[in-house]
């Protein structure tokens, strides 16, 4: 989970003992986190729009620089199967950052993109937008293109945070509801 007032990512066990999986630099916010296919963490640092990688000496590098496609702040990250990272944010924006750090926008005009999950075995995904009071589903391709959007959810309040269950079925947090 994300300690976003001490700036660190924590690990906590069923027990409820928490030990920091990451620590990150001062006046640095990690808003979401999500894993590499290999196992390695990224954490997006909303507030100053960078995406972050931790490397196996536990440090943390620079994947890219979100603040050339749009202002921050950059709010929630979710990785498909194949490495490609979707970050999203204030800008009404889906950015996919590539395995190797290139970032493009690949979806626009979203009202306030909030949670993302991936289901479908990475052919969806589905990006909570708060302010419009739904759930917009799009058609991933290989290249991490965007296609077919569509009102996936209707929902009564605006959704924040999101997941997706083992089973495909996508949990939504919303706000007042």
């Amino acid at each position: 989970l994300c300690n976003w007032g001490a700036g660190e990512v924590l690990a906590v066990t069923p027990d409820g003992n928490a030990e920091v999986a990451a620590r990150l630099a001062p006046q640095t916010l990690p808003f979401s986190i999500d894993w590499l296919p290999d196992g390695r963490l990224l954490s997006i640092d909303g507030p100053r729009g960078l995406l972050l990688r931790q490397e196996a000496d536990g440090g943390l590098n620079t994947v890219t620089d979100l603040t050339t496609l749009g202002t921050p702040p950059y709010n929630e990250l979710v990785v498909a199967p194949n490495g490609n990272a979707y970050v999203n944010g204030g800008p009404g924006l889906v950015v996919c950052v590539l395995p190797d750090g290139g970032a493009r926008t690949v979806a626009d005009g979203l009202r306030w993109p909030n949670g993302m999950a991936i289901v479908d075995g990475g052919r969806t995904l589905v990006v909570a937008d708060s302010h419009a009071e739904h759930l917009v589903g799009f058609e991933v391709s290989d290249d991490g293109t965007l296609s077919d959007r569509r009102v996936w959810a209707e929902l009564e309040h605006a959704p924040d945070g999101i997941c997706a269950d083992a089973d495909g079925a996508v949990w939504v947090a919303s706000v007042p509801g």
